[in-house]
């Protein structure tokens, strides 16, 4: 096969010196692609390849599905082949990027970069909503790309009659030492293990900087220079595969079982989250890895019950949860173990420091968090809220990195998928809110329901159907079954982020509010979101007028909190089904107090009922039981069920009382806790304790001023 000289010239190149790992793009035909990558990999000898995609020769390359991607995290190649005419993912393209070893190539396979934002890519559909399907759609994300293939002199970009690239030399001056701060690592493992008590290790890095094999080398000096029990966990076993690998490795005659290691007296065993909490025995230490993908309320519960534990975690997270894990989890447990350390590991030691593969994927995706600094030019410019299109974010790249940037710290699970989605996906549309030329908010609206549910409306309304997408659309029709909400056109608000300088001065409820007009102006009914719910997010909601129509019977795993959906009517037609919907909400929650939402923290569920509070008092005639049993004379089992009616119909008397007095009411009354339960929750001594702080709390709420 012919290709071109300035290529063999460029590998030459890189044989001759130390390079960067980069990425090498091949555009043309699809056939020609892959022929013209399997003929560089004979030509080079190269041995080891993960080829992703379709493949039409007989090849012995490793070969898996885009969709596949993540089994091969924490493997090594020297060349990795992603062939996007089988379909391009952005979370599988940067992931795949870390399994190229130092001195390797990424080889993009896809077609004539004029052609390729028009190419009918078959992953398409999965990131479209029903009824926004569109032949030939246009994606500005591959332009986005593109450009920065043309941007980067770093990027080598090969078509069947021209090669235009730079070899990117590793510089003659950078350190040598690749595991000065490997070592670092593994001694702050260690001194967690041996030194003082309640003192966790966050350790942090992103991929290729050794932080999983700095584990395994710990544990293995521990276990080698005294007895220990040490416990491993991660969201899967094979999460710690490398862990195991460089432990085994220092380990030389240990014995190896099905889920650890055993050495002379010590072992390092793999235990499941549920097995993990659910075990009375305490480690020496407890190391867990990719902590980031775990649940914060796991997380949380893991630091108070083990006094030794290391955090691991991946900063770019390719699922978007390196950020959550940040904001989230440190946040807390600064509060519940200050003496925590931390250590951030920055050099790489799979590839080389600058290693221009990385940098390139961290740019294109804005990856790197900037420090925002105050506009001088924009401090006194009025603030104004306006749409901004697909096509003016893509030709204002200042602009699509500050929005994705603010997506990206306000919200947790903010992924590179989400960034193609956004440039893609027809139904969504940003209102952003500005000073001058600095960026001080972003609103991001999925347009819903409509006209292309006619023929489904009353199957889904019934449970026996289902799109993609829609998300609240479906999720309120097929909860009540109701069919104009569905048929109904709306915007649900998917996203919203503040920058955090210039939170609580009132600008999320004025973009919210520019939201609405723009929705109005267009006749859309309903507005509506989504959101991991806690006392602070939905007072905001309540606050802009929203009502709460949906909570998840179980906390969600990715933040531990129940999901909640709120919406807000725009028409008087709109209103009257949003009274239904409401209506039967409010009778479910009331329902499920003391079965689903048993557990729900007491200060949310004693604001929701604040918040919907619809009785009189008035009308409530049985004052005298609950006055009776507040001074002693009446028992607690026989007027129970009007201490609850009491509570419900007046939630405003909880301010009345302290923290911990609030609290019991809720666990008692609402939820109704078994005795046993609330004296462990509570401290309680028994059954004569728990209805002694019961009068206590309602001779306060009936008799203080």
């Amino acid at each position: 096969m012919n290709l071109p000289k300035q290529l063999s010239y460029w590998f030459e190149q890189r044989r001759s010196k130390l390079c960067h790992r980069q990425l090498l793009v091949i555009a043309g035909q699809e056939k020609w692609t892959r022929n013209a990558a399997v003929t560089l990999l004979y030509d080079n000898n190269i041995q080891s390849t993960l080829w992703v995609g379709d493949t039409d020769t007989e090849t012995e390359y490793e070969n898996i599905t885009v969709k596949d991607y993540r089994s091969k995290l924490g493997h090594e190649y020297e060349w990795l082949v992603l062939n996007c005419f089988s379909g391009f993912r952005a979370n599988a393209a940067m992931a795949l990027s870390g399994t190229v070893r130092a001195h390797g190539l990424m080889i993009i396979l896809c077609p004539e970069l004029s052609e390729w934002p028009y190419y009918a890519d078959p992953e398409q559909n999965n990131r479209i909503s029903y009824g926004n399907q569109q032949p030939h759609l246009q994606s500005f994300f591959i332009q986005h790309l593109i450009s920065c293939f043309r941007e980067n002199s770093d990027v080598a970009i090969l078509s069947a009659d021209k090669f235009s690239g730079e070899v990117a030399f590793v510089d003659d001056n950078l350190e040598t030492n690749h595991y000065y701060e490997q070592d670092t690592a593994v001694k702050s493992i260690c001194k967690v293990a041996e030194g003082h008590t309640n003192r966790p290790l966050i350790l942090t890095a992103d991929r290729g900087r050794g932080k999983s094999s700095a584990l395994g080398i710990a544990a293995a000096k521990l276990m080698q220079t005294s007895d220990k029990t040490l416990y491993l966990t991660a969201p899967q076993i094979h999460c710690v595969e490398q862990v195991f690998v460089h432990n085994k490795r220092m380990l030389t005659n240990a014995l190896i079982t099905k889920n650890g290691v055993e050495y002379q007296a010590s072992s390092l065993t793999f235990k499941p989250l549920d097995v993990l909490l659910a075990d009375e025995s305490l480690p020496d230490l407890l190391l867990v890895d990719e902590a980031s993908a775990i649940p914060v309320h796991t997380l949380n519960k893991l630091v108070k019950k083990f006094p030794r534990v290391v955090f691991s975690s991946t900063v770019h997270g390719y699922e978007g949860s390196g950020r959550g894990f940040e904001m989230r989890f440190i946040k807390q447990l600064s509060q519940l173990k200050p003496n925590f350390k931390r250590f951030n590991m920055l050099q790489p030691i799979r590839w080389y420091k600058h290693d221009t593969l990385e940098r390139f994927w961290f740019n294109t995706f804005f990856q790197e968090v900037q420090t925002d600094i105050e506009n001088i030019e924009s401090i006194n410019q009025q603030i104004e809220c306006r749409h901004v299109s697909k096509a003016q974010l893509l030709h204002d790249k200042e602009l699509l990195a500050d929005l994705f940037r603010l997506l990206i710290n306000a919200h947790y699970q903010t992924s590179q998928d989400d960034l193609q989605r956004f440039l893609d996906a027809p139904e969504i549309e940003f209102f952003i809110l500005t000073r001058g030329i600095a960026l001080l908010g972003v609103a991001q609206i999925v347009k819903e329901g409509g006209d292309c549910f006619r023929e489904l409306a009353n199957t889904i309304a019934d449970c026996s159907k289902r799109v993609k997408g829609h998300l609240v659309a479906q999720n309120i029709t097929s909860s009540y079954n109701t069919p104009p909400f569905l048929l109904a056109e709306q915007w649900r608000i998917s996203r919203i982020a503040i920058d955090p300088e210039q939170q609580s001065k009132g600008f999320g409820k004025q973009l919210i509010q520019y939201v609405e007009q723009q929705a109005k102006q267009q006749h859309i009914k309903f507005l509506t979101t989504s959101f991991g719910c806690n006392t602070d997010i939905i007072k905001f909601w309540y606050n802009s007028e929203f009502t709460l129509a949906k909570l998840s019977a179980k906390p969600e795993v990715s933040s531990g909190e129940h999901s909640a959906i709120c919406i807000k009517p725009l028409t008087r037609e709109a209103v009257k089904t949003s009274d239904t919907i409401h209506e039967a909400f409010y009778q479910e929650f009331l329902y499920q107090i003391d079965k689903k939402f048993q557990f729900m923290s007491e200060g949310l569920l004693i604001q929701i009922l604040v918040f919907e509070q619809t009785g009189n008092l008035d009308v409530f005639e049985n004052i005298q039981p609950l006055e009776q049993f507040a001074i002693g004379k009446r028992a607690y089992f026989t007027c129970k069920r009007l201490l609850k009616e009491y509570l419900i119909i007046n939630p405003g008397c909880f301010s009345k009382l302290e923290s911990p007095e609030q609290t019991l009411l809720v666990a008692a009354l609402l939820q109704n806790l078994s005795d046993q339960k609330i004296c462990t929750k509570f401290n309680l001594s028994g059954k004569k304790q728990i209805e002694q702080a019961l009068k206590t709390s309602f001779r306060k709420i009936l008799f203080d001023a």
